[in-house]
Protein backbone atom coordinates (compact mmCIF):
# COMPACT_ATOMS: atom_id res chain seq x y z
CA UNK A 1 0.00 0.00 0.00
CA UNK A 2 2.75 2.20 0.72
CA UNK A 3 4.23 1.34 -2.31
CA UNK A 4 1.28 2.47 -4.68
CA UNK A 5 0.92 5.98 -2.67
CA UNK A 6 4.63 6.61 -3.28
CA UNK A 7 3.92 5.84 -7.14
CA UNK A 8 0.75 7.90 -6.95
CA UNK A 9 3.03 10.68 -5.47
CA UNK A 10 5.74 10.73 -7.46
CA UNK A 11 3.35 10.84 -10.83
CA UNK A 12 1.71 13.67 -9.63
CA UNK A 13 5.45 15.14 -8.85
CA UNK A 14 6.45 14.17 -12.18
CA UNK A 15 2.72 15.62 -13.66
CA UNK A 16 3.36 19.49 -11.83
CA UNK A 17 6.88 19.51 -13.36
CA UNK A 18 6.17 18.61 -17.01
CA UNK A 19 3.24 21.44 -16.76
CA UNK A 20 6.05 23.23 -14.87
CA UNK A 21 8.06 22.96 -17.94
CA UNK A 22 5.61 24.00 -20.39
CA UNK A 23 4.32 26.83 -18.52
CA UNK A 24 7.85 28.41 -18.69
CA UNK A 25 8.24 27.64 -22.05
CA UNK A 26 4.90 29.17 -23.38
CA UNK A 27 6.40 32.19 -21.20
CA UNK A 28 9.44 32.64 -22.81
CA UNK A 29 7.96 32.41 -26.14
CA UNK A 30 7.19 35.89 -26.14
CA UNK A 31 8.92 39.00 -24.95
CA UNK A 32 6.83 40.74 -22.31
CA UNK A 33 5.37 44.54 -23.14
CA UNK A 34 7.52 46.22 -21.13
CA UNK A 35 10.33 44.53 -22.90
CA UNK A 36 9.18 45.46 -26.05
CA UNK A 37 8.58 48.97 -25.29
CA UNK A 38 12.14 49.14 -24.39
CA UNK A 39 13.92 47.91 -27.62
CA UNK A 40 11.78 50.03 -29.72
CA UNK A 41 13.93 52.74 -28.35
CA UNK A 42 16.96 50.93 -30.42
CA UNK A 43 14.89 49.39 -32.76
CA UNK A 44 11.64 51.13 -33.58
CA UNK A 45 8.75 50.73 -36.37
CA UNK A 46 9.08 52.42 -39.38
CA UNK A 47 5.84 54.53 -39.98
CA UNK A 48 4.99 57.36 -42.45
CA UNK A 49 5.89 57.81 -46.55
CA UNK A 50 7.52 60.69 -48.12
CA UNK A 51 5.63 63.84 -48.69
CA UNK A 52 5.74 63.18 -52.50
CA UNK A 53 5.16 59.69 -52.59
CA UNK A 54 1.83 57.95 -52.20
CA UNK A 55 2.14 54.43 -50.87
CA UNK A 56 0.64 51.64 -49.32
CA UNK A 57 0.36 48.47 -46.42
CA UNK A 58 1.97 45.30 -48.67
CA UNK A 59 1.27 42.21 -46.56
CA UNK A 60 4.12 40.16 -45.94
CA UNK A 61 2.02 37.88 -47.99
CA UNK A 62 2.59 39.79 -51.12
CA UNK A 63 5.63 40.49 -50.47
CA UNK A 64 6.77 36.95 -50.45
CA UNK A 65 4.98 36.48 -53.93
CA UNK A 66 8.13 38.95 -55.75
CA UNK A 67 11.02 38.13 -53.74
CA UNK A 68 13.63 35.78 -54.53
CA UNK A 69 14.34 34.69 -51.31
CA UNK A 70 14.12 35.37 -47.52
CA UNK A 71 17.42 35.28 -45.21
CA UNK A 72 18.45 35.70 -41.81
CA UNK A 73 21.23 38.47 -42.26
CA UNK A 74 24.12 40.21 -39.65
CA UNK A 75 24.95 44.20 -40.79
CA UNK A 76 28.12 44.60 -41.68
CA UNK A 77 28.41 47.85 -42.78
CA UNK A 78 26.34 50.79 -44.53
CA UNK A 79 28.01 51.19 -47.93
CA UNK A 80 28.16 54.86 -50.01
CA UNK A 81 24.91 55.83 -51.53
CA UNK A 82 23.97 54.75 -55.03
CA UNK A 83 22.88 55.72 -58.53
CA UNK A 84 21.20 53.35 -60.76
CA UNK A 85 19.78 53.66 -64.20
CA UNK A 86 16.41 52.09 -64.17
CA UNK A 87 14.75 50.27 -67.36
CA UNK A 88 13.45 52.81 -69.74
CA UNK A 89 11.62 49.72 -72.27
CA UNK A 90 9.55 50.91 -74.60
CA UNK A 91 5.90 50.03 -73.07
CA UNK A 92 7.10 50.36 -69.62
CA UNK A 93 5.76 52.92 -67.25
CA UNK A 94 9.25 53.72 -66.77
CA UNK A 95 9.39 54.22 -70.64
CA UNK A 96 6.54 55.97 -70.82
CA UNK A 97 7.91 58.56 -68.20
CA UNK A 98 11.49 58.47 -69.74
CA UNK A 99 9.54 59.55 -72.94
CA UNK A 100 7.93 62.34 -71.53
CA UNK A 101 10.78 63.90 -69.40
CA UNK A 102 12.65 63.79 -72.80
CA UNK A 103 9.98 65.39 -74.58
CA UNK A 104 10.69 68.06 -72.41
CA UNK A 105 13.77 68.27 -71.82
CA UNK A 106 14.24 66.81 -68.19
CA UNK A 107 17.28 64.43 -67.33
CA UNK A 108 16.23 61.25 -67.05
CA UNK A 109 15.08 59.68 -63.84
CA UNK A 110 17.90 58.84 -62.20
CA UNK A 111 17.48 57.24 -58.32
CA UNK A 112 20.14 57.25 -55.69
CA UNK A 113 19.68 53.78 -53.08
CA UNK A 114 21.18 53.61 -49.62
CA UNK A 115 23.18 50.33 -49.42
CA UNK A 116 24.48 47.80 -46.23
CA UNK A 117 26.73 44.96 -46.52
CA UNK A 118 25.43 42.04 -44.83
CA UNK A 119 26.39 38.93 -43.71
CA UNK A 120 24.32 35.73 -44.97
CA UNK A 121 23.54 33.57 -41.90
CA UNK A 122 20.61 31.41 -43.56
CA UNK A 123 18.45 31.28 -46.76
CA UNK A 124 15.15 30.48 -45.23
CA UNK A 125 13.31 30.41 -48.39
CA UNK A 126 13.93 30.85 -52.03
CA UNK A 127 17.41 30.81 -54.03
CA UNK A 128 20.60 30.64 -52.69
CA UNK A 129 23.09 33.78 -52.78
CA UNK A 130 26.20 34.39 -51.36
CA UNK A 131 27.57 34.92 -47.84
CA UNK A 132 28.20 38.43 -48.47
CA UNK A 133 25.56 40.64 -50.47
CA UNK A 134 24.81 43.96 -50.64
CA UNK A 135 20.63 45.07 -49.55
CA UNK A 136 19.57 48.86 -50.67
CA UNK A 137 16.23 50.91 -51.25
CA UNK A 138 15.34 53.92 -52.97
CA UNK A 139 16.89 56.57 -51.03
CA UNK A 140 13.93 58.63 -51.06
CA UNK A 141 12.72 56.62 -48.36
CA UNK A 142 15.21 57.51 -45.98
CA UNK A 143 13.51 57.61 -42.26
CA UNK A 144 10.71 55.59 -43.46
CA UNK A 145 13.06 52.83 -44.34
CA UNK A 146 14.76 50.71 -41.42
CA UNK A 147 17.94 52.45 -40.38
CA UNK A 148 20.14 49.16 -39.67
CA UNK A 149 23.32 49.32 -37.82
CA UNK A 150 26.18 46.85 -38.21
CA UNK A 151 26.04 44.39 -35.71
CA UNK A 152 21.85 44.48 -36.61
CA UNK A 153 20.68 40.67 -37.21
CA UNK A 154 17.43 40.83 -39.33
CA UNK A 155 14.93 38.88 -41.44
CA UNK A 156 14.24 40.27 -44.35
CA UNK A 157 12.91 39.26 -48.16
CA UNK A 158 15.00 39.99 -51.44
CA UNK A 159 14.70 40.68 -54.80
CA UNK A 160 17.47 41.28 -57.26
CA UNK A 161 17.88 44.58 -58.52
CA UNK A 162 17.38 45.04 -62.38
CA UNK A 163 19.78 47.86 -62.67
CA UNK A 164 23.22 46.89 -63.62
CA UNK A 165 24.36 49.20 -60.86
CA UNK A 166 22.37 46.52 -59.18
CA UNK A 167 23.56 43.12 -60.19
CA UNK A 168 24.56 40.95 -57.30
CA UNK A 169 22.62 43.62 -54.68
CA UNK A 170 19.24 42.69 -53.54
CA UNK A 171 16.36 45.46 -52.51
CA UNK A 172 14.44 45.10 -49.43
CA UNK A 173 11.51 46.65 -47.35
CA UNK A 174 10.33 47.74 -44.20
CA UNK A 175 6.77 45.56 -44.84
CA UNK A 176 8.76 42.03 -44.65
CA UNK A 177 11.98 43.31 -42.44
CA UNK A 178 12.08 41.69 -38.72
CA UNK A 179 14.81 42.83 -36.20
CA UNK A 180 16.32 39.29 -34.71
CA UNK A 181 16.78 40.31 -31.06
CA UNK A 182 19.16 37.88 -29.09
CA UNK A 183 19.33 35.37 -31.60
CA UNK A 184 15.89 33.90 -30.23
CA UNK A 185 13.29 36.77 -30.44
CA UNK A 186 11.80 38.84 -33.66
CA UNK A 187 10.30 42.21 -33.47
CA UNK A 188 8.73 43.89 -36.28
CA UNK A 189 10.00 46.44 -38.84
CA UNK A 190 6.10 47.78 -39.86
CA UNK A 191 2.97 46.98 -38.68
CA UNK A 192 0.22 47.98 -41.10
CA UNK A 193 -3.54 48.79 -40.40
CA UNK A 194 -5.28 46.10 -42.60
CA UNK A 195 -6.68 42.94 -40.85
CA UNK A 196 -4.18 40.40 -42.32
CA UNK A 197 -1.11 42.33 -41.47
CA UNK A 198 -2.51 42.95 -37.72
CA UNK A 199 -3.06 39.05 -37.40
CA UNK A 200 0.36 38.32 -38.68
CA UNK A 201 1.92 40.31 -36.56
CA UNK A 202 0.02 39.36 -33.56
CA UNK A 203 1.29 35.89 -34.85
CA UNK A 204 4.71 37.18 -34.91
CA UNK A 205 5.81 39.95 -33.23
CA UNK A 206 7.75 39.63 -30.24
CA UNK A 207 7.70 35.81 -30.55
CA UNK A 208 10.42 33.22 -31.20
CA UNK A 209 12.75 33.64 -34.19
CA UNK A 210 11.39 29.73 -34.70
CA UNK A 211 7.91 30.90 -34.83
CA UNK A 212 8.47 33.68 -37.72
CA UNK A 213 10.80 30.96 -39.80
CA UNK A 214 7.78 28.23 -39.04
CA UNK A 215 4.93 30.67 -40.65
CA UNK A 216 7.69 31.94 -43.82
CA UNK A 217 8.09 28.32 -44.86
CA UNK A 218 4.13 27.88 -44.47
CA UNK A 219 3.82 30.96 -46.57
CA UNK A 220 6.31 29.98 -48.89
CA UNK A 221 4.79 26.49 -49.31
CA UNK A 222 1.40 28.25 -50.01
Amino acid sequence: MKTKTFMVALLCSLMLVVWGCSANQQFASNLTDDRIKELREEYPLSAGSPAYVQTIDVSFDQILEISDAVIIAEVLKQNENFQATLSTEPGTPEGDLAEKDKAQGIEPYQPTFVSYEVKVHQVIVGEEVNENINLFYNADFVGVEPDLKPGMKIVTSIKEGTAPEQKGSYSFTRYATYYVIDDNYVLSAFQGNTEEMINFTKQTDGKTLNNLVERIEELWAN
